[in-house]
């Protein structure tokens, strides 16, 4: 059996302001576009539309995955990675509760490393 290496970079900004902090940092990397990955509620009480107002000021597009479940099952990852290759996204965000974190890093396993 082939080995591999599997390298997740994550970066953790909390706290008031960090979305500001965030979106710098992304347009710093050279990433063009986010996908974020939150759930429903995020998503219709405003969170995500202020994070990809945020994006956008920056100059970085975005796509909004917010069908993550708090155990997420393989086809739920698989979805999201399709979002990936159907958008041409180059980066992932989360932007959710900690529990909800590990759908977002399932995702980033293949989206392209800088």
């Amino acid at each position: 059996m082939a080995t591999f290496k599997f390298y997740i970079p994550a970066i953790n900004l909390m706290g008031a302001g960090c979305l500001q902090e965030a979106a710098a940092d992304i347009k710093g990397y050279g990433y063009r576009k986010a996908l974020i990955v939150t759930d429903k509620i995020l998503n219709q009480i405003g969170v995500v539309a202020k994070l990809t107002t945020l994006l956008a000021e920056h100059g970085i597009e975005s796509a909004v995955f917010d069908e993550t479940k708090p155990n997420p099952t393989t086809s739920n990852v698989e979805a999201g990675l399709a979002m990936i290759k159907a958008n041409g996204c180059d980066c992932v965000i989360s932007c959710s509760p900690p529990r909800k974190m590990k759908n977002a890093f399932a995702k980033n396993e293949n989206t392209p490393q800088r």
